[in-house]
């Protein structure tokens, strides 16, 4: 078992495990590295800066085993798109279609474990990493069990969107996933990552994922979280984007206990665009914490980071988005909007939107809202004959759905919307 609070109750499972990859010397070096880093640096706290808000005791305070491979034990709802599910860390192969590794073909969609040996998984594999980065990360680098990976060869693309599974079904486990979307000039594809657990399952999901796109490549990455309400997800999506590259992300938390993503793109190529679009809807005891960046490393790009929170009964959020500017990036477009509602006395957001700009040519802008409901809106709306509690529901449905209205994929969009619905706008049926 591992104990979340003692360091090198994390490093000692390294020398008994066969991970994946072993016998690779170049993947050895990075894990090697990475325990290095993390036996330095631990788990972070309340005493870092980036943590001050997100308290781990609750994790602290229990034991994990590392997971290991198990079928579906669950049915999942059917899907139109190419799905790969990985349950409890690992690729579920009798569950997953799609699965290739046939360059012929235009485009590769494998699980890590069968493309590690190949060099564009070597070539990847950690470049997009922070060179300050926290202990999760350096643990999900020195544990990586399994993911999946996406290759797409110049002017290839996906035909169909690809969806990935996490099934979390396994209490007391922690799962290290490691995922790669490599997409060469002028590639194309959309990939959904969703992130479901057991209710009741008390895990850590323990999750990173390197996107590069090449000139002119084309991303649209999703994530969902509906996790079980005891669990705790550690997530990183690391961006790096070439010349003319277009990249979506968008983040979407609905569940969970503790949530930490790092979300960093690094603009590296003129013309790039980078697009993040952010939905939590807390509730409970939910704790979401969401930190951002995107750095503009040269001139002539833009990005547009658009955040929103709905947080009732005792739930959390912290929101910390930071835009770079380099000396020399001039003619960068950059916004950035964070705004939270909060429906009870008790839910609280922290924001903290950050400019760092070292160039004089730029077009920057950031805001950051926290309140209640409006209340001239509410009377208007009840002016109508809306009753009070009819027309809170319309109004916190409405401001959500502006970031789901931002969302390419019809059918997630649309399940987004029901889901909303069900928990905005219960009673409501005879209004909408």
């Amino acid at each position: 078992m591992i104990a979340a609070d003692q360091t090198e109750n994390w490093v000692a499972p390294h020398a008994s495990t066969e991970l994946l990859g072993s016998k690779l010397p170049w993947l050895n070096t990075l894990r090697k590295q990475a325990l290095e880093h993390f036996e330095k640096q631990g788990l972070p706290g309340v005493r870092d800066e980036d943590w001050r808000y997100t308290n781990l005791r609750a994790l602290k305070s229990g034991e994990y085993r590392l997971s290991t491979a198990k079928a579906l034990n669950h049915e999942l709802p059917s899907s139109d798109f190419t799905r790969l599910v990985i349950v409890d860390g690992h690729l579920d192969k009798s569950t997953s279609s799609g699965l290739n590794q046939h360059a012929d073909e235009g485009f590769i969609v494998a699980s890590l474990a069968d493309a590690i040996e190949q060099a564009y998984v070597e070539t990847a594999f950690g470049s997009t990493l922070p060179e300050l980065q926290h202990g999760f990360t350096a643990l999900n680098t020195a544990y990586a069990q399994d993911g999946y990976v996406v290759y797409l060869p110049k002017g290839s693309q996906l035909s169909k969107v690809l969806e990935v599974v996490f099934v979390h079904q396994s209490s007391d486990v922690v799962s290290h996933t490691r995922n790669l979307i490599i997409a060469e000039a002028n590639s194309q594809c959309t990939v959904i990552e969703r992130h479901i657990g057991q209710e009741g399952a008390v895990y850590l999901n323990n999750s990173v994922t390197e996107i590069i796109a090449g000139d002119n490549a084309h991303i649209d990455h999703y994530k969902v979280q509906q996790e079980s309400a005891d669990a705790f997800h550690v997530g990183a999506v690391f961006i790096n984007q070439a010349s003319g590259s277009q990249v979506k992300n968008h983040n979407i938390a609905l569940n969970g206990l503790v949530t930490r993503n790092d979300i960093h793109s690094n603009l590296l190529g003129q013309g790039a665009h980078m697009e993040m679009n952010g939905l939590v809807l807390g509730q409970g005891r939910q704790h979401v914490d969401n930190h951002t960046l995107v750095n503009h490393a040269v001139p002539n790009c833009t990005s547009d980071e658009y955040y929103k929170t709905v947080l009732d009964d005792s739930s959390r959020s912290v929101f910390r988005g930071r835009i770079v500017v380099a000396e020399d990036a001039q003619q960068t477009n950059a916004d950035q909007q964070n705004n939270n509602l909060l429906l009870s006395e008790n839910a609280e957001a922290d924001s903290k939107p950050q400019l760092e700009i070292y160039a004089d040519d730029v077009k920057c802008s950031h805001g950051a809202t926290v309140g209640q409901l409006d209340p001239k809106s509410l009377f208007y709306l009840k002016s109508r004959g809306i009753a009070d509690a009819q027309a809170r529901a319309l109004l916190t449905f409405a401001f959500a759905n502006e970031v789901v209205e931002r969302i390419g994929v019809d059918s997630i969009r649309e399940e987004l919307t029901r889901t909303m619905a069900g928990e905005l706008l219960t009673g409501l049926e005879d209004l909408v």
